[in-house]
């Protein structure tokens, strides 16, 4: 009965206006949200199990009885993974999808499709508004979206969280940053929406040719270092905030708030795991999804190294964050170098002159040891030799161990350069590779 109480509220407060409903869901007792959680995870399990091929499957494979099932945690080995979403999507799905989106992640040109229901879309689409809101995005605003709409779900998250907001919209696509700059001086929103990379390069042409006056920036689908960050700050004099999710979560796992200490996670509509943990805590994020009517998804592995911080944040939003996205599990690469991935390269990047936000790391195999090609963007070709000793001298203040192994002659490190804009060649650019 208790549950059933509670999943009340939660519908009544889904339909209130985004900066209301804020206000509710920040003062539900953590207690409420788990009792929630344990409630939606019951009912998603069963209904689950009943009805897909995949998980009633893997189910009766493992001997679980899914009546004694509280809690993920409680699944042991079992998961859901992004090999199985492209070998056997049809066999996830349980009730009538209405639309469907696709990734092809970083590792296969094979497509993960995902489906989706009306209603599951204007729910997700809410719960994105209410994060919005918490950025202080209202009905007065003008919004520009820049996401790429070819069989991506970040124009839909963004189009359904603003028919909550109500405010004004323009949804350009993914089109060439100069001519975004040029049509949306027309406009002149106040509020632009696209990836990192793609809003690096409009700030490009912005500190060229001057700008006009933003409430914020938003930025999804990839990670952007903290310098490239600050750099479209000083450039627009204005926020820049990031989102974190997936094409199979529909979005909405986790947005930024004004103090950018992690992603304030989306409890209501997810439980959060974290899988073969470190020390520290920081392992592969792994998440359940609660109010999934098409394709639920149990125990899935987002493929996103990071941890989840429990404390509490100076915003005064909701306490649960993920942390900043590490990397990727797929391009964390063993070498002469040592265990690299996406991070060590932001962090010897930092501060390097001329250098655009676009890098690429392919490891080779050299003569008689590895080979580390940092391939940077740069508009100043002038100044290669330059960066390659302040990337030497990065390495060796800043990754001491690393640096040895160089020492050593374990590896060997080249930097080459390109033209800004030819590395990138689809949506994501994968940035550890191993040729090897």
């Amino acid at each position: 009965m208790l549950s059933k109480i509670i999943e009340q509220g939660a519908r009544l407060a889904l339909k209130l206006e985004p900066s209301r409903s804020l206000r509710v869901f920040n003062n539900v007792p953590a207690s409420v949200i788990a009792a929630l959680q344990r409630a939606r995870f019951r009912q998603t399990i069963r209904v689950a199990a009943d009805r897909s091929p995949f998980y009633r499957e893997q189910f009766q494979r493992r001997g679980i009885d899914v009546r004694r099932i509280e809690h993920p945690s409680e699944l042991g080995d079992f998961y859901t993974t992004g090999e199985d979403l492209r070998a056997r999507a049809e066999d996830f799905i349980i009730g009538r999808a209405g639309t469907a989106f696709e990734t092809t992640g970083t590792t296969s040109p094979v497509p993960k499709r995902v489906f989706f229901s009306q209603r599951e879309i204007e729910e997700m689409g809410h719960a994105s508004a209410i994060g919005l809101a918490a950025l202080g995005l209202r009905r007065t605003d003008k919004v520009l979206s820049a996401f790429d709409c070819s069989f991506w779900v970040s124009p839909a998250v963004l189009r359904s969280a603003l028919r909550y907001t109500g405010c004004f919209h323009v949804e350009a696509g993914k089109i060439d940053p100069l001519e975004f700059y040029e049509r949306a001086s027309f406009y002149r929103p106040n509020v632009i929406f696209g990836e990192p990379s793609w809003i690096m390069r409009l700030t490009a042409i912005v500190a060229q040719r001057g700008g006009w006056a933003v409430k914020f920036l938003f930025a999804g689908g990839e990670n952007i270092a903290e310098t490239a960050r600050a750099t479209v700050e000083e450039t627009w004099k204005a926020p820049l905030y990031l989102n974190y999710g997936q094409t199979e979560s529909f979005g909405a796992i986790g947005i930024e708030c004004r103090e950018k200490t992690g992603y304030h996670c989306n409890d209501v509509d997810f439980i959060f795991e974290i899988a073969d943990g470190d020390e520290t805590g920081c392992g592969e994020l792994v998440y359940t999804t609660l109010t999934r009517d098409v394709m639920p998804l149990i125990r899935y592995r987002s493929a996103d190294l990071t941890q989840l911080i429990g404390g509490p944040c100076a915003c005064g939003f909701f306490p649960r964050r993920i942390a900043k996205i590490r990397a990727r599990t797929d391009e964390m690469v063993v070498c002469g170098m040592g265990n690299i991935g996406p991070w060590v390269f932001e962090e010897i990047l930092r501060g390097v002159n001329g250098s655009a936000p676009e890098w690429q790391a392919v490891v080779k195999h050299g003569d008689g040891r590895d080979l580390v090609e940092l391939h940077l963007e740069t508009d100043s070709p002038s100044q290669v030799e330059e960066m390659e000793t302040i990337v030497m001298r990065h390495l060796r203040e800043r990754f001491p161990d690393f640096w040895k192994n160089h020492e050593m002659k374990l590896y060997d490190l080249r930097l080459t350069t390109s033209p800004p804009g030819t590395l990138r060649n689809a949506r994501k650019l994968r940035r550890v590779v191993d040729q090897r």
